[in-house]
């Protein structure tokens, strides 16, 4: 971390705060913000028009915030050069072709190094932005700002129960953004990191990433080219605490001695200065950022008339758990002060510093609030399920009743509402409402498309049905929240491959795919070559025979949410509907396929109201062997390693294919034992989770009957095991040695 620029940054906070005001719209230009914490944030970023409203007079401060409306305000605050961008009909990402409303500045974003898409050529568009990516994105502006990396270190401020859940391009962001001040916990000593950014959050730390990138530049304006600074002086070591009785925001008088006499030394005489750059409110676990001119100590005290004058009556509201007490190790450096145990309420910071002279309390305040269930996202999980996701395990003895009538006279206190157009209307809910743990799942009577928009009300009417901590008690807050159904995603399977073997044309034929095949080679399986999901769950995947396409059905109630048409790039590789049972669709590899042609096979997915999506599976030519690549023997084992993975053929038997003998002296035309496979004799299998690994295993009879302490093993397979390509595995005579440590 650059300690010398963000020292600088962070003691300028109070000044330019109270310079920089500039007069904020009308409150009730916005009609939902009044009981929002970032209430003046919101106005002065509107005012700027660096945000807007989402119509209707309405800002809806708790809804989640996309990737792609956080671009549009990232370079609204940083005034990118978007009409530039506009003109340039060549997106950087698959996702925001030219047409659409934040492509301009996505590219102004891009052109500035601050945003670089999720991967796959993909920005992510309609996800929503995660809290630790907010961090990374300020930060990464910040440093281009600065002129140098400011988050370099920044891992090591990290103080969240749940920091080791931040991902790791996001630690030192993280870290420097909670440094600076831009961003604080979600509660309960937690950050969310993956939980989704709210808009009246992305308002707050846009407002402080705006006066922090400010106090940088003018930082940067102000210092002259080599100037170092100065040591810090050593300063005068306290006085025992017990006689100290100076007043805020005086200075310890020197004194003299009994003689009258001048001691001859000088002393520090100055009181500190302190200030608070914590933003409230802060929940009570969370720490509160203080920093003080001086070294030495600074509180955390109530705001009240009472605020002690001395050491000790400072020291006594610490020891009765009334105030918390930092040491400050470096003047200017933040100072972090536990509010853990801390009564709510509304609290000044005072120094001391080493001589003990006292500050006057700071002029900023913090409010410490309760800890309370804070919710951390909104999410459909499927088409007829809604999760609320909560910062807190809930009491699952307090159940929100939810609306589930057609009658529109009774109140709940969930409702989900549906839209059309720009008309809401409640949707039906099954009761009662699931609570497990810190979630909260709601289940819809009528599902949901992928791209619907719902809104979630939660406003409970009386204590015995509203949301509750379990270990605290405290009520969750009422909000109002905007969830949109995601959209469908296709991949490739996990180890997904589809190899063919053109010498098995003229025997084997096609190749056919449909929904249930066992995956042999003939008879293969789609759900082993791709996945699609909607959002976290990966539906069902079965073959519609009318249509010759596969539907991709919820996996909870069957409703079908869209289709995969599969399809190649070659010539030489044909998909054609299959006739009469099994049915799906054959694939038939022609004679003249060969590696040169790249084949592949195409899966498009198409969904309503969305452009089709296509990935590809290349095409694998396999004619070759297998073989073996290491072999051993140790503790009635032997292993054979192979070149790739096998599989059993549908018959035949392996009694004839193998064959197994045992040498004692290693000459097997002198004492040559043959093996049969059998209870006294041996087994022969797949390595449990490697089907590249088979092993004999020597039954204990044998190992008593032979001893198998020196001298080989001989090895012959002629055929049964074959590769996915129904390739043939051949081994003739291999030697396999007995150590000489055996036995």
């Amino acid at each position: 971390m650059k300690k010398q620029l963000l020292v600088k940054v962070m003691t300028t906070t109070a000044l330019l705060s109270a310079c920089v005001q500039p007069a904020f719209a009308d409150v009730t230009a916005l009609n939902d913000i009044e009981g929002s914490y970032a209430k003046d944030a919101i106005l002065k970023l509107a005012e700027a028009g660096i945000i807007n409203g989402t119509g209707s007079g309405n800002f809806n401060p708790t809804a989640t915030i996309s990737r792609q409306d956080f671009a549009i305000v990232l370079a609204k605050a940083l005034d990118l050069n978007v009409t530039e961008e506009s003109s340039n009909t060549t997106s950087s990402f698959t996702d925001v072709p030219a047409d659409n409303y934040s492509y301009k500045y996505v590219e102004a974003a891009v052109k500035a190094g601050l945003i670089k898409g999720t991967g796959s050529g993909s920005f992510g568009y309609g996800q929503n932005l995660s809290r630790q990516d907010m961090a990374v994105l300020f930060t990464r502006a910040l440093n281009q700002t600065a002129g140098k990396d400011v988050t370099t270190g920044g891992a090591q401020y990290l103080t969240f129960t749940d920091s080791s859940s931040i991902a790791d391009y996001a630690k030192d962001a993280v870290g420097a953004a909670v440094e600076l001040g831009l961003i604080n916990g979600t509660g309960s000593g937690t950050f969310n990191p993956t939980g989704s950014a709210t808009r009246e959050q992305v308002a707050l730390v846009a407002n402080k990433f705006l006066d922090t990138k400010k106090q940088i530049e003018d930082q940067i304006a102000e210092e002259p080219t080599g100037e170092t600074e100065s040591e810090e002086p050593a300063e005068t070591p306290a006085p025992a605490e017990t006689t100290e009785t100076a007043s805020a925001g005086t200075s310890v008088s020197s004194g003299s001695s009994s003689s009258g006499s001048s001691s001859g030394s000088s002393r520090d005489t100055t009181a500190p200065t302190v200030m608070l750059s914590s933003l409230s409110p802060v929940t009570i676990g969370d720490s509160v950022i203080a920093l003080s001119n001086e070294k030495g100590y600074v509180y955390l005290v109530p705001a009240d008339d009472a605020i002690p004058t001395t050491i000790t009556g400072l020291n006594n509201l610490v020891t009765a758990n009334q105030a918390a007490k930092a040491a400050v190790a470096t003047a200017n450096a933040q100072t972090f002060l536990s509010t853990t145990g801390l009564p709510a309420g509304t609290y000044r910071a005072v120094a001391v510093d080493t001589a003990g002279n006292i500050s006057a309390p700071s002029a900023e305040s913090v409010e410490l609030t309760e800890s309370v269930p804070t919710l951390t996202s909104v999410d459909i999980a499927s088409s007829t399920t809604v999760v609320l996701s909560y910062s807190q395990e809930l009491d699952p003895a307090y159940v929100p009743t939810a609306y589930n009538s057609e009658a529109e006279s009774d109140p709940y206190d969930l409702v989900v509402q549906a839209f059309d157009g720009e008309e809401s209307y409640p949707v039906q809910l099954s009761n009662p409402v699931s609570i497990s743990g810190s979630k909260v799942t709601l289940t819809l009577v009528n599902a949901v498309q992928p791209g619907d928009q719902l809104r979630v009300v939660y406003q409970p009417l009386t204590e015995e049905h509203a949301l509750r901590s379990l270990s605290t008690g405290k009520e969750a807050v009422s909000f109002v929240q905007d969830v949109t159904a995601p959209h469908l995603t296709i991949s490739l399977a996990d180890s997904a491959s589809f190899v063919v073997n053109p010498t098995l044309l003229s025997t084997d034929g096609d190749i056919n795919l449909s929904t249930n095949n066992p995956g042999t080679y003939n008879k293969r399986s789609i759900t082993s070559l791709i996945k699609v999901k909607w959002g976290q769950t990966e539906e069902t995947i079965s073959y519609n025979s009318t249509d010759h396409d596969f539907e991709i059905k919820d996996a909870g109630n069957n409703q079908v949410l869209g289709t995969v048409e599969v399809s190649s790039n070659s010539d030489n590789l044909t998909v054609n509907p299959a006739e009469g049972n099994p049915g799906g669709l054959n694939i038939t590899a022609l004679s003249g396929l060969t590696e040169e042609d790249a084949a592949a096979l195409l899966f498009t997915l198409y969904e309503t109201g969305e452009e089709p999506t296509e990935i590809s599976l290349p095409v694998t030519i396999d004619q070759i062997a297998p073989t073996v690549t290491d072999s051993t023997y140790e503790d009635g084992k032997i292993t054979l390693d192979l070149s790739e993975p096998l599989s059993f053929p549908i018959s035949g038997s392996v009694s004839s294919a193998v064959q197994l003998e045992y040498s004692p002296s290693g000459n097997f035309d002198s004492d040559s034992i043959t093996l049969e496979k059998s209870s006294d004799g041996y087994g022969i299998n797949f390595d449990n989770t490697d089907s590249s690994r088979l092993i004999f295993t020597l039954d204990d009879q044998a190992i008593q009957t032979y001893g198998f302490s020196s001298g080989s093993f001989r090895i012959t397979i002629n055929g049964y095991y074959e590769d996915r390509a129904r390739n043939l595995l051949q081994i003739n005579n291999l030697i396999v040695p007995v150590s000489a440590s055996q036995g």
